[in-house]
């Protein structure tokens, strides 16, 4: 017991130096930001899910004392308790009648991790204003901090159209920013499940065996749901609109994950697959956008028409690097 409390505080407090450091405003400190809920998710892979639990708790009070009860709240809502809770699912298992131990299924998780992700970009909108209309406004602020950036921004534009360009930039911005951040959320969502997976197998404190990842499908009724939320995105209007196209957002960026698990397995036995899969993540990096709209159609393929199943049925699973 003194052990899964010692390493769960200790998480919870490196978690919420990680959360912290966003208040120096630089870019290292915005990539230790990302990372935050990885500590919490070794103390709950490694420690079980009681560790991950006490490290929420831990660092939840630590940014609450240091920086307001309401960043404590902050922390725990979008860093530790999801971390917690998707450890919590790579964990979860059931042994049927005939003594077989079934796994949490990996793209349950995967749509948990969708979910939550277009959850808390809802919460944070919400956040920056009550209404849509407010909401708005708290973007024409970022055009007048880039205006500050880059005094030549407006330079010889009238005041009249200076106000109606701030305006129409603020209003794209606000459409656009919400549903980047759920996609976003979903990929770092599943690469750190996965460094903190391999970390735990590593050493050694994995309770399970590990998983075939490639493997891993989305429910069925994720599709469902990702036609469902972009037919309403686009008929939509204000914060109702926004939160469905935020949805559906989060739920592409599952299938683009899904989309290159396709690939993964269909390039089993292929001459030159590392380099090939090295060329599609660098590409992925790089050029944000068109590789991942066609990787999640390539998800949503699978889903539909089965593009892995026989490559899969013939083969056995890949090895746990890949």
């Amino acid at each position: 017991m003194t052990s899964f409390l010692g390493i769960g505080a200790a998480a919870g407090l490196v978690a919420a130096l990680l959360f912290a450091v966003i208040t120096t405003g630089n870019v290292l400190a915005l990539l230790l930001y990302f990372i935050a809920p990885l500590p919490v998710l070794l103390a709950a892979l490694g420690w079980n899910h009681r560790a991950g639990i006490v490290a929420a708790i831990a660092g939840a009070l630590a940014v609450a004392v240091v920086f307001g009860p309401l960043a404590g709240v902050v922390f725990a809502t979008s860093v530790a308790l999801p971390a917690w809770w998707y450890a919590y699912l790579l964990l979860l298992a059931r042994t049927t009648d005939d003594g077989v131990v079934e796994w949490y299924p990996l793209g349950k998780v995967l749509l948990w991790m969708a979910g939550i992700s277009a959850g808390l970009t809802m919460l944070g909108a919400l956040m920056l204003g009550s209404s849509y209309e407010a909401f708005v406004r708290s973007f024409e602020r970022a055009v007048s901090i880039i205006e500050q950036i880059n005094p030549n921004t407006f330079q010889g534009v009238s005041p009249e159209a200076k106000a109606q360009s701030i305006a129409e930039m603020a209003q794209l911005f606000a459409v656009v920013a919400p549903p980047i951040s759920a996609a976003v959320g979903v990929g770092f969502a599943v690469l750190l499940a996965y460094l903190a997976g391999r970390i735990t197998l590593a050493s050694g404190r994995l309770p399970r065996p590990w998983p075939d990842v490639p493997a891993a499908v989305l429910p069925g009724v994720a599709l469902g749901a990702l036609l469902a939320t972009a037919a309403a995105s686009a008929v939509l209007r204000g914060f109702p609109g926004l939160f469905a196209l935020s949805f559906a957002a989060a739920l592409a960026m599952a299938f683009c994950m899904q989309g290159l698990a396709v690939i993964h397995v269909l390039t089993r036995g292929v001459s030159g697959r590392g380099g090939i899969l090295a060329s599609l993540y660098v590409v992925f990096v790089l050029l944000p956008g068109w590789p991942a709209i066609i990787c999640a159609l390539v998800g949503i393929a699978d889903t539909a028409f089965g593009l892995r199943a026989r490559r899969l049925a013939r083969r056995p699973p890949a090895p746990p690097l890949t």
